[in-house]
C-alpha cells in the first residue's frame, strides 16, 4: 500500500497522514490495520474533538469488539462525556474508501508515459480486437468485395420472419 492508497482509506490528505505518525511516533508502515486504526483515531477527532494522541490507543479496543458487539462506547474523562460510535457504520465506511484506494487512487508509476507506434490495424490488434475477417476482407478486391456485399443482401431480403 502506498502513501496515497493509505491516505485515502484513512479519508485524509497524504501531509495530514504524515504530520499523524510524526505526532503519535509511529513508523511509517502503510497496512490495511494501521489505516483502519488510524481512520478510527481520526474520527474520534473529528466527532468528538478527542485528541489524536488519546484516540488512536482507543482504536485497538474498539475495533477488536467487532462483530461481537455492534457498538463501541467509551466513557470520557476531563470534560468529554459518554461517546458510542456504530462500528458497522464506520467499517462500512472504511471498507468504501479502502476500495476507491485500490481503484481510482493508486499511485502513478514513475517515468514516462510509453509511447507506442502502432497504427490502424495493428493498434486495434494491440488493444485486444479481433480483425481477422477485417484482414480477410481486405485481402479481397474492390469487386470481389462488391459481390459478396451484393450476395448478403440477397440473403437478407430472402430471409422470412417466421412466428
Amino acid at each position: 500500500m502506498t502513501l496515497g492508497q493509505f491516505a485515502t482509506a484513512v479519508g485524509a490528505q497524504k501531509r495530514w497522514v504524515q504530520n499523524a505518525f510524526a505526532v503519535l511516533g509511529l513508523a511509517p508502515r502503510y497496512t490495511v490495520e494501521g489505516a483502519r486504526r488510524l481512520a478510527f483515531a481520526k474520527m474520534l477527532k473529528d466527532e468528538f474533538a478527542i485528541p489524536l494522541v488519546r484516540g488512536y490507543p482507543l482504536a485497538e479496543p474498539a475495533l477488536a469488539c467487532w462483530p461481537a458487539r455492534r457498538t463501541w462506547e467509551h466513557e470520557g474523562s476531563n470534560g468529554v462525556g459518554r461517546v458510542v460510535v456504530d462500528l458497522e457504520r464506520f467499517l462500512s465506511d472504511f471498507s468504501v474508501r479502502l476500495s476507491l484506494s485500490r481503484t481510482f487512487y493508486a499511485e502513478k508509476r514513475r517515468g514516462r508515459r510509453w509511447q507506442h507506434d502502432l497504427r490502424g490495424v495493428a493498434l486495434a490488434e494491440w488493444y485486444g480486437i479481433d480483425v481477422s475477417l477485417l484482414v480477410e476482407s481486405l485481402k479481397l478486391t474492390p469487386e470481389e468485395r462488391l459481390r459478396r456485399l451484393e450476395e448478403a443482401v440477397e440473403f437478407l431480403k430472402s430471409v422470412r420472419v417466421v412466428e
